[in-house]
């Protein structure tokens, strides 16, 4: 059996054109800025369906930038996966019941939503006509991938909206050298499962994240811990500036600095609710209730590398922060 036509391939995923009509935004930045915070905040609000970091869905954007699929095939992939995650969403397949965890259900919506939807809803009929009666919105949170190609999401979906949540780069530095999730030991045995290359230094084999550069390669290993992080802030903020410019899209965007968030949730978070026509319901009063004071990352920001130091001013400089 051939897929192959004048040596192009011509598959299609079209369940996504013909499943559920519904709205879509992506809260999106690196990680520890703030996005699950603003996640868990937005949909406590009503009529939210809300899923956190769907693998298959963080991990096409990118693979379509590095050209590991077609840009077609990616986005009705897309599109598709999306339509039956959110079928699997609203049957509360997805949910997290686990009462502590900060992802959990319970916070998101009351106890007779949650046993109404068990007992009512049962078949893909049964979400598409909850979904043409309530209009609900399914937000997702998704990291890195749309900061590296943000394009894909409008390719895949042209009505969506995007709130991207920035930090500032050196509190981002300090976050992830404190976790050690840029560390040798994870560089040479990543735990993650996202997209790397191997590379060889000093005979060890390392897998790099695909968002440095080979060029790169070797700065970024004799980098420090700390200096890798800003590097992976660096490069994925120059790559989300560099989209957005260029962007048709901008209006259906939004930018929010987790410092403003964490001195002012209620604000910011009616600023994004307004963003996304969104209406509070009884729990969200009670999230916001869960922030907790902000307090500044107080670490002294080490000496670094001249070109480090550049690129991460250039950026401060275009989102509105003071380098001290």
């Amino acid at each position: 059996m051939k897929f192959k036509k004048n040596n192009k391939l011509f598959v299609s995923f079209p369940s996504g054109k013909f499943f559920l009509d519904f709205q879509t935004a992506v809260i999106t930045g690196v990680c520890r800025s703030g996005k699950t915070t603003l996640g868990n905040l937005l949909s406590s609000h009503l009529d939210v369906e809300f899923s956190e970091e769907p693998w298959i869905l963080n991990l096409l954007p990118t693979m379509m930038k590095l050209g590991v699929i077609e840009r077609k095939i990616g986005a009705e992939m897309f599109n598709a996966y999306l339509h039956e995650l959110m079928n699997q969403t609203a049957l509360l397949r997805q949910a997290n019941f686990r009462p502590g965890d900060s992802s959990s259900i319970w916070i998101r919506k009351s106890a007779a939503e949650i046993f109404s939807r068990l007992v009512n809803l049962q078949t893909r009929a049964d979400v598409d006509n909850f979904v043409k009666k309530n209009k609900p919105i399914f937000l997702l949170v998704m990291p890195e991938s749309l900061l590296f190609n943000l394009p894909a999401i409008f390719n895949a979906v042209s009505d969506a909206k995007i709130i991207h949540v920035v930090r500032r780069g050196t509190d981002i530095a300090h976050l992830l050298s404190g976790k050690g999730w840029l560390s040798d030991e994870q560089l040479i045995r990543p735990p993650h499962a996202r997209i790397y290359y191997q590379t060889t230094h000093k005979g060890k084999p390392f897998y790099l994240p695909c968002w440095i550069d080979p060029k790169d390669a070797k700065k970024f290993i004799g980098y420090s811990e700390y200096e890798r992080g800003l590097i992976y802030w660096c490069a994925l903020m120059e790559k989300m500036i560099e989209s957005f410019e260029k962007s048709k899209n901008q209006k259906q965007c939004l930018m929010i600095k987790f410092e403003e968030l964490m001195e002012n949730p209620r604000k910011i978070t009616e600023k994004a609710a307004s963003f996304l026509n969104l209406k509070p319901s009884s729990m969200t009063e009670a999230v916001l209730r869960e922030i907790r004071n902000y307090k500044n990352v107080c670490e002294k920001i080490p000496v670094l590398p001249k070109e480090l130091v550049a690129r991460t001013k250039k950026i401060y400089e275009y989102f509105g922060y003071g380098w001290n």
